[in-house]
């Protein structure tokens, strides 16, 4: 499904917060081992950190916000050169040029988010997906998903790097010794586009973006590629964020990889520092955290199993495809990818039905499903079982929906394979549990096991199938019965088409 991660990568959220602080402090007495960090392309701000807008700031509070003195802004200004350098040291990427740097007003950042937030393809796909989500169950059915967003990124930023203007953005109410671990950060991110220019991966997703249901291949690869980009780019930077705190001790990442599992276990917890992330469905929750989270821990194995090279420019090189090879780095490491499950051919929809969205499901997707529809030991046992899926939504033509949260005019399609019979037989019975949490008037078909797999249910969003034949699982919802029946006969049959696997893919 898609993320919602792109638009971010700019923008710095606190979110993933280092509540591991306490441990941090423990080995360094420093400011700068006090960092939070979120997950998109920017770093998180500091916990006292005000909003950015004037409608979204808290009230006044009885200390006055700390402004940059001239002198402290001269001194963060210079210190860009010097903590550039550590992350070329650190990642071994090359300082091919000076990176310009700006102090910028919290006016300015209120500017930059409402453009970003006009014009981000990304944001605008996944406001488009925001129905489709609501039917899935990710989202509760009056979930205002434009409104949260601007909410969020406004709530906390710390700083970002520009990859348009090339510049790194300090902020001028924030104390200067805490934006330096933001720094080591969103440099990182300035070396990655010095080598990989990331405007240039960034136009080529827009571009896939643009075209969208009409190339549908591209569309169902590019969700998951990019999601995989995303958790290395920040990955990376969350790794030398962690070594810049680390260095006055004479520690690394490398030389103590259980710093990242003991900051890990630790932000587990709320911090309550960001209000609006803690108020968020878990969809949210868990796609703006993945690129953070995920995204060190992959970086992290790299590391020790293959060294600085290995962790950075390796992995630039060969970027992940998947969000399974984030999430299981023996995976990636051993070069074993799964071939993307793409849609068969629905043409024959065209005549009742017009294409609104489509997505891959990953194992990513499905890991968030199964938290959701049941719980975390299903999810933890199932989703490593998880061998492809991808979903299309089409809109029945002529229907006029009583209001926006409604969806019963809208079909949804999901198709997805496992590694076992066995697993696509567990999936669909939790497949099928849940659909009490997601439609009302939920009824069992009479008679509808007599085809062996096969659970047929009756909503007032209309008839929903679910087959599972084998090590795949199709399911209909809302579609009318004939053309559920042919969506599952294709389904099944693309289902058991071997896909051609790169080398080393799992089959």
């Amino acid at each position: 499904m898609k993320k919602s991660s792109a638009i971010f990568s700019l923008i710095l959220i606190l979110v993933f917060s280092f509540t591991a602080v306490p441990w941090v402090a423990g080995l360094q007495s420093s400011p700068t081992a006090q960092p939070q960090t979120s997950p998109s392309g920017a770093s998180p701000a500091p916990a006292q950190s005000p909003t950015v807008s004037p409608e979204a700031s808290p009230q006044p509070s009885a200390t006055p916000e700390h402004k940059l003195t001239p002198a402290e802004e001269k001194d963060l200004l210079a210190s860009v050169d010097e903590i550039l350098h550590f992350a070329g040291t650190d990642t071994l990427l090359p300082v091919k040029h000076n990176v310009k740097r700006a102090i910028v007003s919290r006016e300015h950042v209120a500017r930059y988010l409402d453009e970003k937030m006009e014009s981000d393809v990304d944001r605008i796909r996944f406001e488009r997906s925001e129905l489709v989500l609501k039917k899935f169950g990710l989202l509760p059915r009056t979930f205002d998903l434009h409104s949260f967003l601007l909410k969020l990124l406004t709530e906390q930023v710390a700083g970002y790097y520009d990859e348009k203007t090339k510049t790194m953005n300090l902020l001028d109410w924030n104390e200067a010794e805490m934006q330096k671990p933001v720094m080591a950060h969103e440099l990182t991110h300035a070396l990655q586009d010095q080598s990989y220019n990331l405007e240039k991966m960034s136009k080529h997703e827009e571009e896939i973006e643009k075209h969208g249901l009409e190339d549908l291949d591209a569309l169902l690869r590019n969700d998951e590629a990019s999601s995989a980009r995303s958790a290395v780019l920040e990955g990376q930077a969350m790794i030398v964020m962690l070594d810049y705190v680390l260095a006055p001790m004479g520690h690394s990442v490398q030389e103590r990889p259980e710093t990242v599992d003991v900051m890990q276990a630790a932000s587990m917890d709320k911090s309550k520092d960001s209000p609006v992330f803690d108020s968020a469905p878990p969809l949210l929750q868990e796609e703006l955290i993945f690129p953070y989270r995920e995204g060190m821990t992959f970086i992290k194995e790299l590391l020790v199993n293959g060294g600085k090279k290995a962790a950075f420019a390796g992995a630039l090189d060969r970027m992940p495809q998947t969000t399974r090879e984030i999430m299981e780095p023996k995976e990636y490491l051993a070069g074993r990818r799964v071939p993307p499950l793409l849609l068969p051919d629905m043409g024959f929809l065209k005549k009742e039905y017009e294409g609104y969205d489509a997505g891959a499901v990953g194992e990513l997707d499905v890991k968030i499903l199964l938290k959701i529809y049941a719980d975390e030991k299903v999810a933890a046992r199932l989703t490593p079982e998880w061998r492809g899926g991808a979903y299309y939504a089409a809109g029945r033509k002529g229907a006029k929906p009583p209001d926006k949260n409604s969806s019963a005019h809208v079909g949804l399609y999901y198709i997805s394979k496992w590694a076992t019979d066995g697993a696509a037989q567990e999936f669909a019975k939790v497949y099928s549990a849940a659909l009490k949490q997601r439609y009302n008037g939920l009824q069992r078909a009479a008679g509808s096991a007599a085809k062996p797999g096969l659970a047929q249910f009756a909503s007032t969003d209309g008839p929903i199938f679910i087959q599972q034949t084998g090590s795949t699982v199709v399911a209909t919802e809302s579609f009318d019965p004939e053309s559920a029946d042919q969506l599952i006969q294709a389904g099944l049959k693309h289902g058991q088409q071997e896909p051609q696997p790169a080398a080393g893919s799992v089959r």
